[in-house]
């Protein structure tokens, strides 16, 4: 969406403009931090609510799925009906998700509340955006899309000691959810008062097929990946499923293929597929990051269940995680990508899969004595190496766009980072729970089963990361946007 075909009354400035900017990224923040808070309380939500495997995969993987397929029709709804309304129904909107979370009587139920979280986000995380492009010419632009682009940085540092310490409050794990609420109700207040109304001049309708398509292929496939957790093993309609979710898929491809074909606005626009950029970054994207967000889940498991520490340890221990990723970011985008283009990206691969090396020859064969300092030195690896990949990897995969399908281009692929979430979560966890579920006894043998589990998910995705590695030739060797020096 451009500036210029933008309607918009009322738009905001001086010091009300601030404001408006406060307030909507405060709601993106609420939306980050929840995520990265959440990893560390995991243990305590399979302990209270006597959570199955596949519970606690579908708790996080429920809310990115929802997320990913509905970010695209959010974006829309809000040029339709106008980004306010939107945001102001999204934010709303996830605070009574996040209440329905922290009155959850079950794990079933804690479940469908994140769905719905996700889908409240997913109406209100496109607006940022929309609202910063309303209020600031593209001139202006520079601050408040650094200050956007900061803050799933800053969300990464501060949950794993936020979320610890709201463990610690009287409402446990309930109150991670609690505490959105009242930020909401604020944002909402604020959101009414302050941000301009607007909405495109153009307006694209809802593909509504094209959600559904999508929506039941990828729960054919990730329901009976994630089912697996429980089970130690696959019968035979799981197998039938993910063929079905395939088949489903393939139909949803052709659909999209058609709607642009007869002038219409498809959920996905498939001709951006036809840029080799695309093509890898895409691909070296879902193969990144489906080890990485698998990682978090197995990892605070591993560290809180299996070696016994308190949530605070476990926070403190995936803290150089939190920090060197966007350390690393700024040095890559800065100064790397401009000297060695597409070899940035392939050395953070290297890097992160070095990380995670280092964190599986410490994890097998753990004991009740392994502490965070035989652990650190890995995960500080493994973080550099995601903030080497993730900067440069998003400007060359987009570096052959066109400026018109710039916008396009970004929410595809913000899409697939959701998808390859959900999945791995689905993938990673389920390979982890298939194999750590005869740990039990002795603090020693749960220790070192959770041990060999853990370096054993770590080395599929190390696997994973090397097939990464393989695609990132597919990826330019220069960014259109980076200055060659």
């Amino acid at each position: 969406m451009s500036h210029d075909s933008t309607l918009a009354t009322g738009a905001a400035v001086g010091s009300k403009r601030a404001l408006a900017l406060l307030v909507i990224l405060l709601a993106a923040f609420m939306d980050l931090i929840s995520v990265t808070i959440l990893n560390v309380a995991v243990p305590s939500i399979q302990t209270d609510l006597s959570a199955s495997p596949a519970h606690l995969q579908w708790i996080q993987a429920g809310y990115t799925l929802a997320l990913a397929l509905g970010m695209v029709s959010g974006a829309r709804l809000g040029d339709l009906v106008g980004h306010k309304r939107v945001f102001v129904a999204g934010i709303a909107g996830f605070a009574a998700a996040s209440a329905l979370c922290g009155l959850s009587l079950n794990a079933d139920m804690l479940v469908a509340a994140r769905v719905l979280q996700g889908l409240f986000a997913a109406a209100m995380i496109p607006q940022v955006l929309s609202q910063i492009q309303v209020m600031y010419t593209p001139a202006e632009r520079g601050g408040p899309m650094a200050a956007f682009s900061a803050l799933s940085g800053l969300a990464a540092t501060l949950g794993p000691i936020v979320g610890p310490l709201l463990l610690d409050s009287g409402w446990g794990w309930r109150s991670i959810f609690w505490a959105n609420v009242p930020i909401a109700v604020l944002a909402v207040a604020a959101s009414v008062k302050l941000l301009p109304d607007s909405r495109t001049s153009t307006r694209a309708a809802l593909d509504l097929p094209g959600v559904v398509l999508s929506a039941v292929g990828l729960l054919l496939l990730l329901y009976p990946l994630i089912g697996g957790a429980d089970r130690g093993h696959w019968p035979a309609w799981t197998y039938v499923s993910m063929v079905a979710g395939v088949a489903v898929l393939a139909v949803f491809v052709s659909y999209q293929r058609r709607v642009a074909v007869r002038g219409g606005v498809p959920l996905l626009r498939m001709s951006l597929f036809r840029f080799r950029s695309v093509q890898g970054g895409l691909l070296v994207q879902l193969l990144f990051f489906v080890p990485t967000m698998g990682f978090f889940l197995v990892f605070m498991l591993f560290l809180q269940v299996g070696l016994g520490m308190s949530p605070m340890a476990a926070g403190l221990a995936i803290l150089p995680w939190s920090v060197a990723v966007p350390v690393f970011a700024t040095v890559s985008a800065a100064l790397l990508l401009p000297r060695i283009g597409r070899l940035t990206a392939q050395i953070g691969l290297v890097v992160m899969a070095l990380g995670f090396a280092l964190v599986a020859h410490a994890a097998a064969g753990a004991t009740p004595e392994t502490g965070w300092t035989d652990l650190i030195w890995g995960v500080l690896v493994a973080g550099a190496g995601m903030g080497l990949l993730v900067a440069p990897l998003a400007q060359l995969t987009l570096s052959d766009v066109p400026v018109a399908d710039a916008g396009s281009g970004s929410a595809l692929y913000n899409t697939i980072t959701q998808l390859a979430a959900s999945i791995g979560v689905a993938v990673i966890g389920t390979f982890f729970f298939t194999r750590v579920s005869g740990a039990g006894g002795t603090a020693e043998r749960v220790a070192t089963g959770y041990g060999n589990a853990m370096a054993a998910s770590l080395w599929l995705g190390i696997g994973l990361l090397a097939v990464a590695f393989a695609a990132s030739f597919l990826l330019p060797r220069r960014s259109s946007d980076a200055a060659v020096v």
